[in-house]
């Protein structure tokens, strides 16, 4: 996964990896950025199914309608008829139950990890949405679950005034998905945290490495994109300037960081350039502080 606050280059990032280890495995690339821009990136528009952009490369861009409507192809029909056991409502309940909060964030994972599982995918590459909403996913996860394991003993309390209907079956089907989502971001995921050398950026990684590394994910490392490399203008106040005060913030999270930090640094070429995707992706996995 690559996560971070909004801004920073995850996408552009996301997708020039996706193209590199598409050279020697099958990829998977996820977008569940509200704002992300891969159909720029590969001039396609990947509306709400599986594109394949190379013989070893498939792109999803997951917005919230398209998790949605996919949770309720999945579970509709089952919540309902648990729902109209208790009380006498039209599927149009499914409407309320899809804005609750949290159920689009923890049916996306199920996608991922319904890909996962599918065998299809040698690696599957995530383009995360920024700090805030990547960490109420986590935390969704566990009061999920931990409501799921409350709903499970209610029911067993009440269960003999139910008659036409046993929502246990489906209680027990949501606890379990939960902990395979669990599961599968402890021991199959891991993470590069971009940012760019700022003060609110570099904060906030340092917040999410510690974070993600409570919940159980691996943090592989720091990415620190669109650095302005020494003597890039030396007559240039302006960036001459700016290029000290990255400096600062480079040297903050190098002194305060545990992981490994990378440098991408700013370019002027057209990102979406295939050719100049692939550079970034080598100066990724080659350059390290």
């Amino acid at each position: 996964m690559f996560t971070g606050k909004g801004g920073v280059g995850k996408t552009t990032l996301s997708s020039a990896s996706a193209l590199f280890f598409s050279q020697k495995y099958k990829v998977l690339l996820v977008s569940t950025d509200p704002s992300g821009s891969l159909k720029e990136i590969f001039g396609i528009d990947f509306g709400e199914g599986v594109k394949r952009v190379k013989e070893s490369l498939d792109v999803v861009e997951l917005t919230r309608d398209t998790v949605l409507r996919l949770w309720r192809e999945k579970f509709g029909d089952e919540v309902y008829t648990v729902i109209s056991s208790f009380f006498p409502v039209k599927e149009e309940i499914l409407d309320y139950i899809e804005g609750a909060p949290g159920i689009d964030m923890e049916f996306m994972l199920d996608y991922v990890l319904t890909a996962l599982k599918s065998g299809k995918y040698d690696l599957i590459i995530w383009d995360t949405a920024p700090t805030a909403s990547i960490l109420s996913l986590l935390q969704v996860q566990y009061m999920f679950y931990s409501h799921l394991t409350q709903a499970q003993r209610v029911y067993l309390k009440i269960k003999s005034f139910i008659k036409q209907v046993d929502p246990l079956s489906l209680i027990e089907k949501w606890r379990k998905l939960t902990a395979e989502i669990i599961d599968m971001l402890k021991n199959d995921t891991s993470a590069w945290i971009v940012s760019t050398p700022e003060k609110l950026p570099v904060e906030q990684a340092l917040f999410l490495a510690k974070a993600l590394q409570e919940f159980g994910i691996e943090v592989k490392g720091f990415i620190l994109n669109k650095v302005l490399e020494e003597g890039i203008c030396s007559e240039c106040e302006f960036l001459e300037k700016k290029r000290k005060t990255q400096k600062k913030w480079i040297n903050y999270l190098l002194n305060q960081a545990k992981f490994p930090v990378k440098v991408v640094y700013e370019f002027t070429e057209d990102p979406t350039n295939e050719t100049f995707l692939s550079q970034i992706s080598q100066t990724l996995y080659e350059r390290v502080y």
